[in-house]
């Protein structure tokens, strides 16, 4: 919803009617100053660049000196929401998994991890997270960092804050943030490239994930998401730890016949709302799993299409912490079998 003047008329004995006209005097004078301050503004966005700027200043406490060049260099895309309309994660798993779950990455993977493998070990005294979980997310992400996206990040995060209502609000939060973390890491806006819904990095962070989430691994007062390999393992790791990823703890598990019993049916049918110790679905028909998987695991059945027909899986609260990364079941089974190829040893799916 777009803020114009009358929106910032005083209200009677409200303090915060003083802030309001000293907000909009001051817009008014960089507006005087600059001449063509708002030039070439594009028409289809449903919130102006005056509001917006007017909700920055507001939520982020950023000075309008910061905020108003930002803004002002900003390019409207509408292939962004275009893109947005179309997720790769839509697909059914059968047409995902090969994009991903591949000999060739897995193979990168292993060398990555075997690059780096000092900083894996520091990792995961830290974290506990298992190292190949972390290539397999670097690995769909961005390849290991080689292929970052070639979208600007400000033009995205813009075009969605403002021309994109469903969760324009969300994005105008992750333009903020976006901002935020410019000014404090001395970054141009305008210079970082990312992909078309605003996430940038080798882990593909948003900017409200990285203000939470990422880490300066390496003690130079940076966090550097783009190219130092520390910094980018230990934030997925931070993620993941923060989430409530459990060392050694199963993933998924495909069954190799469907659950007929109603239990167990109405158990699927609640995917990730409902968790049952793994011992109560053996209770109520459940096939047993193979090891490392325990009794005492909390579960659940999803069912996805990884081929012509649907088929149910077994999965635990770590599949659960992939969905937070990206909230797509077709992420989450991908990034756990491309682990298992890199070494993983709880990340085994079954055949």
């Amino acid at each position: 919803m777009a803020l114009g003047y009358n929106s910032m008329a005083p209200r009677p004995h409200r303090t915060a009617r003083h802030r309001a006209w000293t907000l909009l005097a001051s817009l008014l004078a960089m507006l005087t100053l600059s001449g063509s301050a708002f030039a070439g503004a594009p028409a289809k966005p449903f919130v102006s660049r005056f509001a917006l700027l007017v909700k920055l200043h507001a939520e982020t406490g950023l000075p309008l000196s910061v905020l108003k060049p930002a803004i002002d260099k900003a390019r409207f895309e509408a292939k962004v929401l275009a893109r947005m309309a179309t997720p790769y994660e839509a697909r059914p798993y059968a047409d995902y998994r090969p994009l991903f779950v591949r000999k060739r990455l897995a193979e990168q993977g292993r060398q990555y991890l075997q690059d780096h493998r000092a900083i894996f070990k520091d990792e995961w005294k830290r974290y506990g997270v298992e190292p190949a979980m972390i290539a397999s997310i670097l690995a769909i992400e961005t390849h290991f960092g080689t292929r970052q996206g070639r979208d600007r990040v400000l033009d995205p995060l813009y075009t969605l804050a403002t021309g994109y209502p469903r969760r324009a609000d969300f994005f105008r939060k992750q333009l903020g943030d976006y901002l935020k973390m410019c000014h404090a890491e001395g970054l141009d806006p305008g210079s970082i490239d990312g992909s078309y819904a605003g996430a940038f990095g080798a882990p593909q962070f948003i900017p409200s994930s990285y203000m939470a989430y990422a880490v300066d691994g390496n003690g130079d007062g940076r966090r550097d998401v783009w190219h130092s390999p520390r910094d980018i393992i230990f934030s997925v790791a931070n993620y993941f730890h923060q989430h409530g990823w459990q060392a050694h703890l199963p993933v998924a598990h495909w069954l190799a016949k469907e659950p007929k019993s109603p239990a167990l049916v109405d158990q699927r049918s609640k995917e990730m709302q409902d968790w049952k110790p793994l011992q109560q679905l053996y209770s109520n028909g459940l096939r047993r799993l193979p090891s490392p998987w325990h009794k005492n695991d909390d579960v659940t059945l999803i069912s996805m299409q990884p081929g012509a027909h649907d088929r149910t899986a077994v999965v635990s609260r770590n599949f659960y912490v992939i969905t937070r990364w990206n909230r797509s079941y077709n992420y989450a089974m991908a990034a756990t079998e491309l682990a298992h190829m890199m070494g993983c040893n709880n990340c085994g799916t079954g055949k």
